[in-house]
């Protein structure tokens, strides 16, 4: 592989490093201004909420788990996005607008501020305490991905060893994570989702361009790549709909069982304002998806014998397009992984310092936080490898099943208690990874059985009458 070709690639990089920097200090500027400690007081907009959202969920799973995904299985796992799209109108359609409403009434800043709402004692603690756990942990594993796919990233695009690239990229990352905290990671995601469109937007067109002018090769190697490549559904009626079912059922519990985005919901100026964003992250997450997986589809027809297929988006560009392109394609592989990576970063450390630390006699500024969590993750990475996709997809998983049941029965007012809480999480996981451990999620998601144990455990603790403080009439309205 061939690294930049000038320095204009380079330049456009540089530049596109600056603009993050400046974005996450202009984040800290108007969180200052504002002088406010929960969620509820940032008051974001429809595209802030939505862009910064879309850009959080797209992770480095998009630039690389997606585009190896297409290269090496082919158009079946377009089938993937399709599916999540199931589970986002499901949650679009019920629960942004009332984490809203339930955020602004709860003043929460983290998911356990949220689930320990109107409950007292030590049972709130428990809760309170296994929620974090459960955010640090499954997280650090999210991170951890993003930081192999900066590696990918960084090692592909420049003349650097791989733990050189995964170090660099790291330290970027937790540099304006700490300078911007919450709002300069808004802002920052925010501006990184307009790179990822206008980056989406070149890549599939340069492909496409490519492979109009080679189209009997292309043809050739498609066809070479198996008889069932090029079909959205080769195993049949049942096995699609076992795969739509699973992972519609994790983009359900994404969405309300993932820190760094349920944080954008609690955020938004008011309910309404929140709902108007289903448009904008539905639509930039489905875009950005599918066209990068079908990236991968054609790239096979025109590389066929790529040795690192995750690393696909960023050979093409520098072995078959101009400087300018490269240094394009380059700044979006970065704005992409690093969105995500800064956004976890930041919920993380918000669960560390809100949740744990003062109950540890611990004050623990939110930078610091980001610093400690960062150089954790990273050595994690260094420690144990694996692919983005296996590490990405295991992570949501499991917080999925462990957190989203619980989200589900507070925004939705079930009668519950700490108790029916803890056992919720404690099921959902439980059940998510027996059913991995089983071979099973090779069917269905592992998200799914994970979710429905959840949800049925909940309902089967809850207390005969509803333990928590009654939430004001004028929440049930507003939702």
């Amino acid at each position: 592989m061939r690294h930049l070709p000038d320095l204009t690639a380079a330049l456009v990089f540089v530049l596109t490093l600056a603009a993050t920097f400046a974005a996450a200090w202009l984040g800290r500027r108007h969180a200052g201004s504002h002088g406010h400690d929960s969620l509820a007081g940032e008051k974001l907009n429809r595209w802030l909420v939505g862009l910064s959202a879309g850009a959080a969920a797209n992770s480095g799973f998009v630039v690389t788990g997606a585009v190896g995904l297409g290269y090496s299985f082919g158009m079946h796992w377009v089938l993937l996005p399709l599916s999540w799209l199931i589970g986002d109108v499901v949650f679009w359609s019920l629960f942004p607008g009332r984490l809203n409403a339930f955020g602004r009434a709860s003043q929460a800043t983290t998911l356990s501020e949220l689930l320990t709402r109107g409950l007292v004692g030590r049972g709130a603690a428990a809760v309170a305490v296994l929620c974090s756990a459960v955010v640090i942990l499954c997280l650090g594993g999210y991170v951890s991905a993003q930081w192999l796919a900066g590696q990918k990233f960084i090692a592909g695009a420049f003349p650097v060893s791989d733990v050189g690239a995964l170090t660099l990229f790291a330290l970027l990352i937790v540099a304006y994570t700490g300078i911007g905290g919450f709002r300069g990671s808004v802002y920052v995601d925010s501006l990184q989702a307009v790179i990822r469109l206008l980056g989406t937007s070149l890549a599939l067109g340069a492909v496409l361009w490519v492979a109009a002018g080679e189209r009997e090769a292309v043809l050739h190697n498609l066809q070479a790549a198996g008889p069932g490549f090029l079909q959205l559904a080769p195993g049949g009626v049942l096995a699609t709909l076992g795969f739509a079912a699973g992972f519609a059922a994790a983009a359900l519990g994404f969405g309300l069982g993932q820190p760094h985005i349920v944080s954008r919901y609690l955020a938004g100026a008011s309910p309404e304002e929140t709902r108007a964003a289903w448009w904008i992250y539905i639509g930039f997450v489905q875009y950005t998806w599918i066209s990068m997986t079908v990236f991968g589809v054609v790239l096979r027809g025109l590389m066929p014998h790529l040795p690192e297929p995750e690393a696909g988006l960023s050979t093409f560009f520098q072995a078959r397009t101009s400087a300018v392109a490269t240094g394009v394609i380059v700044a979006d592989v970065f704005a992409t992984i690093a969105a995500t990576s800064n956004s976890l970063l930041v919920a993380m450390a918000q669960s560390l310092t809100h949740d744990l630390a003062p109950r540890l006699g611990l004050r623990l500024p939110l930078g610091m936080a980001c610093v400690l969590l960062g150089a954790a993750t990273m050595l994690l990475s260094l420690l144990c490898g694996g692919s983005v996709m296996s590490l990405a997809l295991s992570s949501v998983s499991l917080i999925a099943a462990g957190i989203a049941p619980a989200v589900i029965a507070k925004v939705l007012h079930w009668r519950h208690d700490s108790r029916s809480l803890i056992v919720s999480v404690v099921a959902g996981i439980g059940a998510a990874a027996t059913w991995k451990l089983l071979g099973l999620s090779t069917a269905v998601n592992e998200a799914a059985a994970g979710l429905a144990a959840g949800l049925l455990a909940i309902r089967l603790a809850a207390p005969a009458r509803d333990s928590e403080t009654c939430i004001p009439g004028l929440l049930r309205k507003q939702t």
